[in-house]
């Protein structure tokens, strides 16, 4: 039983009238009567609330994304005659965030009601929901009873998966039909022969097909589309640097987020696509392969990663490249500059890949020492620490700017833009023909 402030209020009302009967005996017999009657209230309120007949159902996703609002469904069955008032509960996994944690429902009589609310994931994994705790409040409103409804539920979290379905390209990159991706094509550019089109305004004059021009009697373009069947090879940092939050989620959790939207345009795309994810060493390795299959098995591998508080061993991983690559590929490398001794080993034999393949190397800003360097200190100790802050910006530039050297292609970028930034250089680089 569970009082209300209803009850609260009224038992603080009879205390003035206890008070009295200490001055006037006469009362005291109607004053232990008033309190038995409210005691009588309460236990009829707290025994209709035990009679009303529940049901309670749980709804999840199949899945849930990291970093996302997610969608839960909680339904509510009344099988009773009269209406209640009830309140709402869930018990989400430790560390998630559920919005509104709790909610006031009116449940008419033998009807069947919804309570939808979000839950933010912070991690990637298995997680377990537990019960649904539903407090009904008596039709006096005087005490509410509490009941717990078992729904151990266990659910997976995966990457940010949306953004192979929400991020549009700009038109220049993208044909999209009925709001999917068809074939990744820039007009003009690229090395295969697509189509012949009209001449528009803005078309190269290398690109007019004279014959066509000739047989037709008006300009004509040839159309050129990237070579398609392309090696791509995603590298993704699972050392301790990609452990630092940035803006809600893991350094890390970015990087897999757009590592899986730059895998679904590349398998999309036709080319081959293969995963490496390393720390130490080299954690797990799927070689370029074409197909769903094969980005099947790259969102599986990623679901279940997680950062290892260890070192970061470049040498064991470009090695290991080195000596499994043997087609000219793309290399795309999610690290982190913060730590530039650590990053600095990553430089030369970064360089000598570049002889035979195409690096490119991509990161997100620490938008917390952005915003730290952008408030002026206000106190001696917080100006050390705006100190410190710019001297970690400034290494990571000179870092940037030697990596950058000899081939290496650099993208460090803010975190809601790294899987846009690193589809549109992946789109680039095909156009260009630089594979």
């Amino acid at each position: 039983m569970i009082p209300t402030p209803r009850l609260w209020v009224l038992l603080a009302l009879l205390a003035l009238p206890m008070m009295l009967a200490g001055f006037s005996p006469g009362i005291g017999g109607a004053v232990l009567a008033l309190d038995a009657l409210v005691l009588a209230l309460a236990v009829f309120d707290v025994l209709t609330a035990r009679r009303a007949r529940l049901e309670v159902h749980r709804v999840l996703p199949a899945r849930l994304n990291v970093g996302v609002a997610n969608k839960v469904v909680v339904r509510l069955i009344h099988r009773s005659g009269g209406a209640v008032q009830v309140r709402v509960r869930d018990d989400v996994p430790d560390g998630f965030a559920a919005t509104p944690e709790e909610a006031p429902l009116h449940l008419p009589a033998r009807s069947e009601s919804r309570w939808v609310y979000r839950v933010t994931p912070v991690k990637r994994g298995r997680f377990q929901f537990g019960d649904v705790h539903v407090r009904v409040r008596g039709p006096l409103g005087l005490v509410s009873h509490e009941r717990v409804f078992p729904a151990a539920q266990d659910i997976a979290v995966y990457p940010d998966l949306r953004g192979a379905n929400r991020l549009l390209l700009s038109g220049a990159a993208l044909d999209l039909v009925n709001l999917g991706l068809r074939q990744l094509r820039r007009d003009g550019r690229g090395s295969e022969f697509a189509r012949l089109r009209d001449y528009a305004q803005g078309d190269s004059v290398r690109d007019v097909d004279w014959k066509a021009t000739a047989r037709r009697g008006r300009p004509v373009t040839r159309v050129l589309e990237s070579e398609r069947s392309q090696s791509i090879l995603i590298c993704v940092d699972a050392g301790r640097s990609m452990a630092a939050q940035v803006d809600g989620l893991t350094k890390l959790d970015h990087a897999v987020n757009a590592a899986l939207f730059l895998a679904f345009v590349a398998v999309r795309n036709g080319d081959r696509v293969g995963l490496a994810v390393f720390a130490d060493g080299v954690k797990a390795y799927l070689p370029p392969a074409a197909g769903r299959t094969q980005y099947r098995k790259i969102v599986d591998t990623l679901y279940g990663t997680t950062p290892s508080l260890t070192y970061v061993d470049y040498l064991a991983l470009f090695k290991e490249l080195n000596l499994r690559l043997t087609r000219r590929s793309l290399l795309c490398v999610f690290t982190d500059f913060l730590d530039e001794e650590q990053a600095a080993t990553m430089v030369a034999p970064l360089h000598r890949l570049a002889r035979r393949h195409v690096p490119l190397c991509l990161s997100v800003k620490d938008t917390a020492l952005q915003k730290l360097l952008r408030t002026p200190p206000p106190s001696p100790e917080e100006a050390f620490q705006h100190a410190v802050a710019s001297e970690l910006i400034t290494d990571r530039e000179v870092l940037k700017a030697r990596v950058s050297q000899g081939g290496v292609q650099m993208l460090d970028v803010q975190p809601d833009e790294l899987s846009l930034a690193a589809v549109n250089r992946y789109l680039d680089i095909k156009a260009r023909g630089v594979l």
